[in-house]
């Protein structure tokens, strides 16, 4: 058994458990000698063994209260830091200055610099699982925020508020823009152009692409409405005029139009047109790019390999994508 002082650091399942035990240990330590078979039971409830309880009734009747229930603790608490306090605050200021950078300082960097200032100091440095379990106790949240930025913390780390409950295709559409990462050339002499703007229609429910708008000119309503007419319109035509033999079961009028607040969106022709048909129009929250996750995610799944442009920096540099383009 343990004396504990200030019962105030007892951990919170042991407390809860002493004081438990204590109810029934109390009745027990009341009899003598208890009862046979009612002794038996409480072993069953309290999960204890014969002998087990016997040293609690002994514990508790030479110290009555419920802290005397307290299991002794073997070895380092949980937690706890041996490290003495100079080290110590030689590793939180090397974490808060060096690790917490937007460099992005590697473990192994960190221990440089925590060696570089302990030897400043005089001191023992500490060893590299050490600093690693102080960088893996740090919270989440705190560490992108200081090594990226806060937006980048919120993204990745913050639950994102509300979600779409929909039911069935044809709900909810989203529709966006993107420049696509492939370079166009010209018919004859098979020289670069331009990257097209492509503009996607994805049914949420379903996550397939409804339609989409493929051009050279940049976003506007025309754009827009005509990407809309190919969500629209059945696709067996279309697709046959193409030579395509293959299904896409995307047609109708649907209930919701999801977009951003892009002035093609926004038009009075965009507006009344959805009015016309009975479709509303659902205007994302300025600022907040996950409402768009679906076309987004959309995008990320097209891949377009002849011509493809690079947006590493790097490698784009390395690799002269416009000389190679050939689509």
């Amino acid at each position: 058994m343990v004396d504990r002082a200030d019962i105030n650091a007892v951990d919170d399942a042991a407390w809860e458990q002493a004081v438990a035990r204590e109810t029934v240990i109390r009745r027990l330590a009341n009899k003598s000698p208890p009862n046979r078979a009612e002794f038996l039971k409480d072993c069953r409830d309290l999960g204890l063994k014969r002998s087990r309880l016997y040293e609690l009734i002994s514990a508790y009747k030479a110290r009555p209260v419920a802290s005397s229930l307290l299991a002794a603790q073997v070895g380092t608490p949980r937690g706890s830091r041996r490290l003495p306090d100079e080290i110590e605050t030689v590793i939180s200021g090397a974490i808060e200055e060096f690790y917490k950078s937007l460099q992005k300082p590697s473990i192994n960097a960190l221990q440089k610099e925590v060696r570089m200032r302990c030897s400043q100091r005089g001191l023992r440095p500490p060893c590299w699982t050490t600093l690693r379990d102080r960088v893996a106790a740090i919270d989440p949240v705190e560490l992108t925020a200081a090594r990226e930025c806060a937006r980048a913390s919120r993204q990745r780390h913050h639950p994102l508020p509300g979600s779409y409950q929909v039911q069935r295709t044809y709900e909810v559409v989203q529709i966006d823009h993107t420049l696509v990462d492939v370079i166009v050339v010209d018919r004859i002499h098979r020289k670069p152009l331009q990257r097209p703007w492509l503009t996607l229609a994805i049914d949420v429910a379903s996550r397939m692409v409804a339609g989409f708008y493929l051009t050279l000119e940049p976003p506007s309503t025309l754009s827009v409405a005509l990407a809309i007419q190919h969500l629209v319109q059945p696709k067996f035509d279309w697709l046959e005029s193409l030579g395509i033999d293959a299904d896409w079961p995307a047609e109708g009028l649907p209930d919701t139009i999801h977009v951003d607040n892009a002035k093609e969106f926004r038009s009075k022709a965009m507006k009344r047109g959805a009015e016309e048909h009975g479709i509303s129009l659902q205007y994302r929250p300025i600022g907040a790019p996950h409402y768009a996750g679906r076309r987004q995610g959309g995008q990320a799944t097209l891949s377009l390999i002849c011509g493809t442009a690079a947006r590493n920096a790097s490698f784009s540099a390395a690799v002269p994508m416009v000389t190679r383009a050939h689509v």
